[in-house]
């Protein structure tokens, strides 16, 4: 959006007196140097293994105490013909505040499989002490040269995308996860809630989980630790299902009422994948007469097995957001 400002024009009256005013002059506020919310920047790429590169870049303007929720998505596919089964690829969507302070740092690892495309997404949150530009980039990293998909080509397309949001909460992380999930489980993982203030508002909540199966004791590994037991490793793999439920909770800190839920088909973590990012997106409105002044979105695993599987605290994420209008 263009801003055109009428500036006044200083005048002297026609007799010459010298006690003349002259008219304050006023100008429209200097615009930002760099495009507000929403803004979304997009790439492409083709790297050959071992290689690692960095696109997407761009810089979006972001006003003091706001909330910003930025998302990544990445597709990207190992082509047929390629040395071995499979394909290592790390994705990180990084966004650093101008003015210092916290940023984001989130993505994921994967092994693509031959011919099948692999899709990365993650989000998100920044809250700006101060007015000032946030530099985001993707980065790519495909860097083992011992392995047998050494020399392959392959193409890579992303985005990030920058909205703002009324107000937003994020799933504590450090307490809960990493996580081992046996088999025949299914454990809540993550939560967040978020007061509401308007009948009617909408909801949003974001989530991406972390998941590698116990094929490998060495697999599995996070905070100097494995997280796979020897004797429960299965190179059968897991097989998973991502299930995320909105409710609204009321003044007993219970739910009182189911807003939405979703889940995910059910995803085979094999011994060639072992790496896993899974994604779940809800959205919703309030109903007009709530029964409860907080929401709160749960997100849960359920593993059939027969393997374990972990879920990891990098690069899982959950966000609940009421979207700005």
């Amino acid at each position: 959006m263009l801003v055109v400002g009428v500036v006044g024009l200083a005048g002297r009256g026609g007799d010459g007196n010298p006690t003349s005013r002259t008219a304050p002059s006023t100008a429209a506020p200097t615009p930002p140097p760099f495009p507000a919310a929403p803004y979304a920047v997009s790439d492409e790429a083709l790297l050959t293994v071992p290689e690692e590169t960095r696109i997407a870049q761009g810089t979006f303007w972001a006003e003091a105490g706001a909330e910003y929720v930025v998302t990544m998505d990445l597709r990207s596919t190992m082509p047929e013909g390629s040395g071995g089964r499979s394909m290592y690829l790390g994705v990180t969507l990084s966004c650093s505040p101008r003015a210092g302070g916290p940023g984001i740092s989130v993505g994921g690892t994967q092994n693509m499989l031959t011919g099948e495309e692999t899709t990365y997404r993650n989000q998100g949150l920044i809250s700006m002490p101060e007015d000032g530009g946030v530099d985001c980039s993707i980065k790519l990293s495909a860097p083992y040269d011992d392995v047998a998909s050494r020399d392959t080509t392959f193409p890579a397309g992303a985005s990030w995308e920058v909205r703002r949001a009324d107000a937003a909460a994020q799933a504590p992380t450090d307490t809960v996860l990493p996580t081992t999930i046996a088999a025949g489980a299914t454990e809540d993982v993550l939560t967040a809630e978020l007061p509401i203030d308007e009948a009617g508002e909408g909801l949003e909540a974001l989530s991406s989980l972390h998941l590698t199966a116990c094929t490998g004791v060495n697999g599995s590994r996070e905070d100097g630790r494995a997280w796979c037991r020897e004797d429960a490793l299965d190179e059968g793999g897991s097989t998973v299902t991502l299930r995320a439920r909105m409710e609204l909770v009321g003044e007993d800190g219970n739910a009182c009422a189911e807003l939405a839920a979703q889940a995910l088909p059910a995803d085979r973590i094999e011994l060639h994948r072992h790496h896993r990012l899974l994604s779940l997106a809800l959205e919703t409105s309030l109903p007009e007469r709530p029964c409860g002044r907080q929401a709160r979105v749960t997100l849960a695993v359920h593993n059939d097995g027969p393997a374990p599987v972990v879920v990891h605290r990098t690069n899982s994420s959950l966000l609940l957001t009421t979207p700005a209008g």
